[in-house]
């Protein structure tokens, strides 16, 4: 009887000790997002990668979401797809972290997908040029590809510095510019094509410049006036200019080498002309244009044979001129 007492009291003992509990319970954090998904754009078959951070009491686990949908197998904190397509551009990424607290859905991200570039193609070649000495060359170039194009000019293989336009002029050309052989490097994201070689050809200029032109017609006063000099030799084309004295009030010089307008003032006006060639080359001769009255006209109203003679003389001329009539006969 004793020991039946015992173990009873040996057993509530055990009991008692077992669910014994030493100090508070910390209750588990709910997630949050310390790291948001960013906005992605690549190109088409490229990889795309979405990550987040998230705090909070673990184990945290993750579910990515395709515009609002669950997307199997996306449970990590990353999701990548592994080669996007044009389909895919535009689509919204988001992912929710969920523990025993609870959970929460981070940021959308963006995804952009761009079409993968063409690789540019010369579609039309440059050209040989050929100039006289003096003259500037133009060499251009069409080419197709996804934009942005970039283009580099070489000369004798090359890369000229500057030249990075769908065109090259070249400056002033010389001799030594003869047989100067040109390219064009034209690239972009998905590539680069050279183009075929174009020549130059530098001709010497032909002549001496010279202004073949020796005198200009008068000038009356108030009336339309009009003179193109000329010239030869030399690499045209050409440039005319005054270098020194004036023209009459009322007439100007184009650069073509025309003197036009109508002159206001009486005078003898004497002045030197310029011509350049496209070398550069100068030539110079003077000219004078002398502005007159114009010529006094008489119109006679003559009476009819065995009439009286009687009739009316009609003089014009200009407010300068000094008129008189000393006598008037009839034959």
């Amino acid at each position: 009887m004793i020991s039946l007492v015992l173990s009873l009291a040996l057993a509530a003992a055990a009991c008692t000790g077992g669910v014994a509990v030493n100090g508070p319970v910390t209750p588990p954090v709910a997630p949050s997002i310390t790291t948001q998904p960013f906005n992605l754009t690549v190109t088409a078959g490229q990889t795309a990668t979405f990550t987040a951070s998230a705090s909070g009491t673990a184990p945290l686990g993750y579910q990515w979401q395709k515009n609002g949908t669950n997307i199997a197998g996306a449970t990590s904190a990353s999701y990548t797809i592994s080669a996007t397509t044009i389909a895919d551009s535009g689509s919204t990424f988001d992912v929710v972290v969920s523990n025993s607290a609870g959970s929460t859905t981070s940021n959308s991200a963006t995804l952009t997908v761009n079409t993968t570039p063409v690789a540019p193609a010369i579609t039309t070649e440059p050209a040989n040029q050929t100039v006289t000495a003096g003259q500037t060359a133009t060499f251009s170039v069409v080419a197709s590809g996804t934009a942005p194009l970039t283009y580099q000019w070489n000369r004798n293989g090359a890369a000229i510095s500057g030249a990075a336009s769908s065109s090259y002029t070249t400056p002033a050309t010389t001799s030594s510019d003869n047989s100067a052989q040109f390219t064009v490097s034209v690239s972009n994201a998905s590539g680069s094509v050279t183009s075929n070689t174009a020549t130059l050809t530098v001709n010497a200029a032909t002549s001496t410049l010279q202004i073949t032109t020796t005198q200009l017609a008068g000038a009356t006063l108030s009336g339309a006036y009009s003179a193109t000099f000329a010239a030869s030799g030399g690499t045209t084309p050409y440039t005319w200019s005054l270098s020194s004295g004036s023209l009459p009030t009322g007439l100007t010089l184009s650069s073509s080498g025309t003197i036009s307008g109508t002159p206001s003032v009486l005078g003898s006006f004497p002045f030197t002309v310029q011509v350049k060639d496209a070398a550069a080359h100068t030539a110079s001769s003077n000219f004078t244009i002398n502005v007159v009255n114009p010529a006094l006209s008489v119109n006679v109203s003559s009476p009819a044979n065995g009439a009286t003679v009687s009739g009316t003389v009609t003089v014009s001329g200009t407010a300068s001129d000094t008129v008189s009539v000393s006598s008037v006969q009839v034959s």
